[in-house]
């Protein structure tokens, strides 16, 4: 191969490359202003919009106006939607209404729910509060508990308080503890304190330490530093 075709060679080669880059730049430019556009956003040039693009562009905000009428969003607009879309939209809107109601997800409204419905909303409603109410959590309502059910929730708070003492939260109430359940929670007490010392935390309470495993734990320290 000649000097001159090698140079050919070479520039065809540039110019192959050059030119993919810059239609791959186009493609990148296109798909931006593309998306801009279908989301409303300042930096949308429609001068530059094909007719394809337009059609892309009016789907993709149709599409995006199905889904805000079925989450009844505020930017819905009915009067766009064709008789069958406005009757798929009517079922997923009540569907999404009825599963928010079920989940507790913002303020029910419960004149667009049947009577059937009503009535599952409200079982739920009642064991998401004796759920609430078993975990301590403050949307609790101790008040539409049933006898047996407030019983079932003040053993659990019992338990949870047990819990608490035992690991040494601050939350913990001692004077509800029972006598046995107090001297359990002592023996916790001093173990954790035990454990404080050996690993020379500052939770350590050295005067609450037995003479046996205060000689110990000295003894171990002092082997340690020679």
């Amino acid at each position: 191969m000649t000097t001159r075709s090698r140079i050919l060679c070479m520039s065809l080669m540039v110019f192959v490359i050059c030119y993919s880059a810059l239609m791959k730049a186009q493609s990148a430019d296109r798909e931006q202003n593309l998306f801009a556009c279908e989301n409303h956003w300042n930096s949308c040039d429609r001068s530059v919009l094909t007719e394809m693009d337009k059609k892309e562009i009016a789907a993709a905000r149709h599409k995006q106006n199905i889904s805000d009428c079925e989450s009844a969003s505020t930017s819905c607009d009915r009067s766009k939607l064709g008789v069958s879309e406005l009757a798929e939209v009517n079922v997923a809107a009540h569907r999404n209404l009825v599963s928010n109601c079920w989940n507790g997800i913002g303020s029910c409204d419960y004149s667009k729910l049947t009577t059937s419905e009503a009535a599952d909303v409200a079982i739920a409603e009642n064991e998401r509060n004796i759920s609430d109410c078993w975990n301590g959590w403050t949307p609790c309502n101790l008040s539409t508990l049933s006898a047996s059910e407030l019983a079932a929730v003040t053993v659990a708070k019992h338990r949870r308080n047990v819990s608490e003492c035992w690991d040494g939260w601050a939350t913990c109430d001692r004077s509800q503890l029972s006598a046995a359940e107090l001297s359990e929670v002592k023996v916790a007490d001093h173990q954790r304190n035990y454990l404080a010392c050996v690993s020379d935390y500052l939770a350590c309470d050295p005067t609450l330490l037995t003479a046996a495993e205060a000689g110990e734990i000295n003894g171990d320290m002092h082997r340690t530093s020679r």
